[in-house]
């Protein structure tokens, strides 16, 4: 009879073992499966900031002012397209410091969010790859004539225009304390 009741312990402590186990596994899958939703999510912040890009008031604004740090008359409407004329700090993964803190960027960004599936939000910050403010130039910007298509051997590009390049953060937060973050790099074509 003792055996039989030490026999059973043991049947019942590996049986509650592998439900334990079906549950962590569950759970994992949960989490994955959220986690590749918020991935997907950062699809519709990059072509919101395309289409940001592609407005008259970003392409009027968004290399003009020469005034900047100390008179930005376009700080406004920069701030309505999530937009900086400049690199912002970043840390060391290359993520905008300011997008790190949703309060922070919400207090500062003020550009509608873009449509999410229900429990996600999508942040998205455009930054113009320059070390500084006012027009673009070779000495301070990343231009698109500069960089090579792909491969290692620099190629002759006739008639490339120098087009500032853009660098677009999204920031897509979703159920389960799921955060991801993506970043294309970007140019528009001028009129």
């Amino acid at each position: 009879m003792v055996v039989v009741l030490v026999v059973l312990v043991a049947m019942m402590l590996g049986g509650l073992s592998v439900l334990r186990g079906v549950d962590t596994s569950s759970i994992l899958s949960g989490n994955l499966a959220f986690k590749r939703d918020s991935i997907n999510q950062t699809g519709s912040g990059i072509a919101t900031a395309l289409r940001i890009m592609q407005t008259a008031d970003f392409r009027a604004k968004g290399d003009t002012d020469t005034g900047c740090p100390a008179n930005c008359g376009d700080a406004a409407v920069w701030k309505k397209m999530n937009y900086s004329p400049r690199l912002l700090e970043s840390d060391a993964n290359g993520i905008p410091v300011v997008l790190k803190s949703s309060g922070t960027f919400d207090s500062v960004f003020t550009a509608d969010k873009p449509a999410a599936a229900p429990g996600n939000t999508v942040r998205v910050l455009i930054e113009r790859m320059c070390n500084g403010y006012g027009l673009v130039t070779e000495t301070k910007c990343a231009l698109a004539a500069n960089f090579e298509r792909g491969g290692s051997q620099p190629q002759d590009k006739p008639g490339a225009a120098a087009l500032p390049l853009y660098r677009v953060t999204v920031r897509t937060d979703g159920p389960r304390n799921t955060q991801t973050y993506a970043q294309a790099i970007v140019t528009v074509k001028s009129d």
